[in-house]
């Protein structure tokens, strides 16, 4: 409640009652990089509302991790509850209207603890069975495309964002009991020289790559490699492109 009233306060001095311009609702019901702002480029001020953003990351991440484990094949209606909910809270964002955002934030995050204990007790008591993530092609490509979503480094930064270092903290679990080989490329934007390029895509594969070892991935499991701009995960040269080829690509192998 601390937190929704810190909201209306905001609400109070800025107004919370515009929609998004036209065209952009859609945009935001399908936008993974949620946390773009975080990205300090033009070294603007963080508020509150970056905050309110910050959770609402962390619970699509949540959403993603209890789909992962089987939730959707276990409770397919929720999840889509849950889903769309989480759309709507996205739009709400984007329109300005942060009272109504932050009141449906915390209805999402009771929901998903809730999704969450009945996920655990319907797998233990085998009233729903869920084979393991190596055998699930769908389960593995949504690790996958987890692990390679989200803002992940700054400019010409190797530290990992808040954000991203949450989202592969919840990944790790699923990612050790895959006993799935991973291979980490590090990439950079197309600004500065080769040797710096390929300094800098290096640090952050290497980041990764240590971040998963201490979070209990086997040293085996776990190759690097660094390709500054060689190999863009976006063409182009616009601010979202080159903010988007700051990042790793994890692909996911037989460790065998």
């Amino acid at each position: 409640m601390k937190k929704l009233g810190v909201v209306l306060a905001i609400c109070c001095v800025t107004g919370c009652t515009a929609w998004a311009p036209e065209g952009r609702g859609g945009f935001a019901e399908n936008e993974l990089n949620l946390l773009a702002w975080m990205d300090t480029d033009d070294n603007r001020e963080l508020g509150p509302e970056h905050g309110l953003r910050f959770e609402v990351a962390v619970s699509k991440n949540h959403l993603d991790v209890l789909v992962l484990e089987g939730a959707e094949l276990c409770f397919p209606a929720s999840v889509e509850q849950a889903r769309l909910q989480q759309n709507r809270i996205v739009r709400e964002l984007e329109g300005g209207l942060t009272v109504d955002a932050a009141t449906d934030l915390e209805v999402q995050v009771q929901f998903l603890n809730m999704l969450e204990k009945r996920l655990d007790i319907a797998k233990s008591g085998g009233a729903c069975r869920v084979a393991g993530i190596g055998q699930q092609n769908g389960l593995v490509q949504g690790l996958s495309e987890a692990l390679n979503s989200n803002n992940q480094f700054a400019f010409d930064s190797s530290e990992l964002t808040p954000a991203y270092r949450d989202q592969l903290k919840s990944l790790m679990p699923l990612l050790i009991s895959s006993k799935l080989a991973v291979q980490i490329t590090g990439h950079s934007d197309a600004f500065g020289n080769d040797s710096h390029k390929q300094k800098i895509s290096q640090q952050r594969a290497n980041t990764v790559a240590r971040f998963m070892r201490e979070h209990g991935l086997d040293d085996e499991l776990v190759s690097v490699f660094a390709v500054a701009d060689q190999q863009p995960y976006e063409p182009g040269e616009s601010a979202d492109v080159r903010h988007s080829n700051r990042r790793v690509t994890i692909q996911l192998t037989d460790a065998q």
